[in-house]
């Protein structure tokens, strides 16, 4: 078997044990923030500007954050026509629509189009990841709001205010920033040493384990007993419904092999970690969330990831 597929699950699931072990050891929560701040600050951004810096600009590139909104609008989409009423705590119906509705994009699927495809396939996948930030916070957010106030009786979710500026004006979007940045490399034609791709290769597995400890470090495993099975519409939607409609949208667009596969893993990647960090934050249900999140994750990474690398690989 070749080690390379080995890597994701190495860098998933192994970082979230030694996040729970750090718990029970009694691991300062603050220095959990500072992991998280490092990571997206400067680790982040310095994997997204060599990914980009390694990308041919092409008119098919401009597919890969357009996908984004199908992506994260056709599970709202099933929620409001077939699954609203599944739950009837509107903190639930809250936390079951966002956590139907985000993936795991940038870490997961990114980690994966790494293994087949490199720098490049990593850099693919984040032009559909950046954009999700973007949803997170002018949708996801004041629907967690609206789903807190519904069950509050309060009827004043109007008064709800999003500052813009303050969210998305932070050291958190200097990614972003580094997308620019490497598009702008790329596009004149700057080389790039080696040992920035050397140290690409080192980073973005630390990235990960950097991503993910924090989020074993708050993996509440009797809540994910709690719902585990009544989540399973969300199965169908993330693994057939999603990438099937991405396929049909996508080769109208696209050529390449490698887009129309990243487009795949992006929107076939399970519920994202910030599904649970809006439910942490607008007091929807957090065990319902956590149960998405871990339950997805692993069908990803021991049905579809396996699926896609060995039919990519050539069997």
């Amino acid at each position: 078997m070749d080690s390379r597929f080995l890597i994701v699950f190495a860098d998933i699931l192994l970082p979230m044990i030694v996040g729970m072990g750090l718990r029970k050891w009694g691991l300062s929560r603050e220095i959990l923030r500072l992991i998280i701040k490092a990571n997206v600050v400067v680790v982040a951004t310095f994997l997204s500007v060599v990914s980009f810096w390694s990308v041919h600009v092409t008119w098919e590139l401009l597919w890969l954050p357009i996908s984004t909104i199908p992506i994260c609008f056709i599970p709202v989409a099933v929620f409001y026509a077939l699954e609203k009423n599944r739950f009837s705590d509107p903190r639930a119906q809250g936390s079951y629509m966002i956590s139907m509705m985000l993936g795991n994009i940038g870490t997961l699927a990114g980690l994966c189009a790494y293994v087949l495809y490199g720098e490049i396939g990593f850099a693919y996948v984040q032009l559909i990841a950046v954009p999700q930030i973007l949803i997170i916070v002018l949708f996801s957010f004041p629907m967690g709001q609206y789903y807190y106030d519904k069950w509050a009786h309060t009827g004043e979710s109007g008064k709800m205010e999003i500052h813009l500026k303050k969210m998305l004006l932070t050291p958190n979007q200097l990614p972003a920033v580094g997308v620019v940045v490497g598009l702008t490399l790329a596009y004149f034609q700057v080389e790039k040493p080696v040992v920035v791709s050397s140290l690409f290769t080192i980073l973005i597995h630390v990235s990960a384990w950097m991503g993910m400890v924090p989020v074993g470090y708050d993996l509440n495993l009797g809540g994910v007993k709690e719902y585990a099975l009544k989540l399973w519409p969300i199965f169908p939607v993330k693994f057939i419904l999603l990438p099937a409609a991405l396929y049909g949208m996508t080769i109208l667009f696209v050529s390449d092999p490698a887009i129309i596969t990243c487009v795949i893993l992006a929107s076939a990647a399970p519920t994202a970690i910030f599904a649970v960090a809006s439910a942490q934050l607008y007091g929807l249900n957090v065990n319902l969330a956590e149960s998405s999140f871990l339950t997805t994750t692993l069908a990803f990474l021991f049905v579809l990831y396996p699926l896609v690398y060995w039919f990519v690989r050539g069997g």
